[in-house]
C-alpha cells in the first residue's frame, strides 16, 4: 500500500500589510498596524511557490537561532518574518475541536504553549478569546463569539466555513498574537533541528510536541492512501514543510557549523551554510592545531 501526503493550504490564510509590536496589560503582543485595516493584496498561501515556502521555514527557524542564543534583534527579526509571511495564527492550531467556538469548554492540545505542559488544557471559551483578543472589552468579545458560532452553524461546505473563521479571527485587526508564544514555538523548532541532526537520543522526546490536528485520510484507487493535513494557519503550514523535509532519505535541513544558522543545502554532505563561514571555521582549526 501506498501512502500519499500533501497539505490542504486552503486560501483562508491571509495576512495584513503592516504588522507591530505592542505591550497591552504588561504582555507583549504581534498586532496589526491600526492604519493599515484591510488586508494585503498578496497571494493566499496556496499560491506560494515551493522556495518561498522553504523560505518561511528556515526563516523562522533562523529567528529560533537567535532566540535560542538569545541576540539582540530579536523582536526585529520577528516583526520582518511576520510582515513578510503573517502571524502564526496560534489561535488555531491549539484547540482540538476545529470548530472550537461551539464549546463553551475548549480543550487544547497537549504541549500547547499556554498551559505549556505534556497534558490537555482546558479553559473556558471566554478566557480562551481573550488571550487572542486582549483589546477587546467583554460586550466586544461576547459579539465576535456570537459570530463565530452562527458562521460554524450555517449549512455550508466546510472549506467555506473554515476560511470564513479564519478572516474573522485571525483575519481580524483585533486579533493579538502573544510574543513569548511565538519565542517558544520557534526556540522548540530550532532546538528540535538540532537535534534531529546530531542524532541525540532525546529526538524521539521532542517529536512528542510536534503534533498536527485533523487529518484527512482516502482512497484514490486500491493500494493508494492519501493523507491530507489541512492547513488553517501559518504554523500549521511551516510544521508540515519542516516534517516534510528532515523525513526525506536525504535530509537537506541543516544548522552551519560556524555560525549556527539553519539552511538548506545544496550537497547533503555541506556542513557550512556559505564558503565563507567554511573558510573561517579552517581558519580556527588552523590555529587551534598551532597552539
Amino acid at each position: 500500500m501506498d501512502l500519499n501526503f500533501y497539505a490542504n493550504e486552503g486560501s483562508n490564510l491571509s495576512k495584513f500589510v503592516k504588522y507591530n509590536i505592542e505591550t497591552i496589560n504588561n504582555k507583549k503582543y504581534i498586532v496589526a498596524d491600526s492604519s493599515t485595516k484591510k488586508h494585503s493584496s498578496g497571494a493566499p498561501l496556496i499560491d506560494l511557490e515551493e522556495d518561498f515556502s522553504i523560505n518561511a521555514l528556515v526563516d523562522l527557524l533562523n529567528i529560533g537561532k537567535s532566540a535560542v542564543y538569545e541576540e539582540n534583534n530579536l523582536e526585529e527579526q520577528i516583526i520582518n518574518f511576520v510582515n513578510t509571511y503573517s502571524t502564526l495564527g496560534l489561535m488555531n492550531d491549539f484547540p482540538i475541536n476545529k470548530y472550537f467556538c461551539l464549546d463553551e469548554k475548549i480543550i487544547l492540545k497537549d504541549y500547547n504553549f499556554i498551559g505549556n505542559s505534556d497534558c490537555t488544557t482546558i479553559l473556558g471559551r471566554e478566557d480562551y478569546f481573550k488571550i487572542f483578543f486582549p483589546k477587546c472589552t467583554d460586550k466586544e468579545l461576547n459579539k465576535l463569539i456570537e459570530k463565530t458560532i452562527k458562521l460554524a452553524e450555517t449549512a455550508a461546505m466546510e472549506k467555506h466555513i473554515t476560511s470564513d473563521l479564519n478572516k474573522l479571527l485571525i483575519g481580524s485587526n483585533w486579533y493579538c498574537e502573544p510574543l513569548y508564544m511565538f519565542i517558544q514555538y520557534v526556540k522548540y523548532m530550532y532546538n528540535l533541528l538540532n537535534t534531529i541532526i546530531n542524532k541525540e537520543d532525546t529526538v524521539e522526546t521532542k517529536y512528542n510536541a510536534f503534533e498536527v490536528n485533523h487529518i484527512n485520510m482516502f482512497l484514490t484507487q486500491k493500494e493508494i492512501v492519501n493523507i491530507e493535513i489541512p492547513i488553517t494557519s501559518l504554523k500549521q503550514f511551516i510544521d508540515f514543510y519542516f516534517a516534510r523535509t528532515v523525513s526525506r532519505d536525504v535530509n537537506l535541513l541543516k544548522i552551519c557549523k560556524f555560525c549556527n544558522k539553519a539552511f538548506i543545502a545544496n550537497n547533503p554532505k555541506a556542513e557550512y551554510d556559505t564558503p565563507q563561514c567554511k573558510n573561517k571555521a579552517n581558519v580556527y582549526k588552523s590555529r587551534a592545531k598551532n597552539r
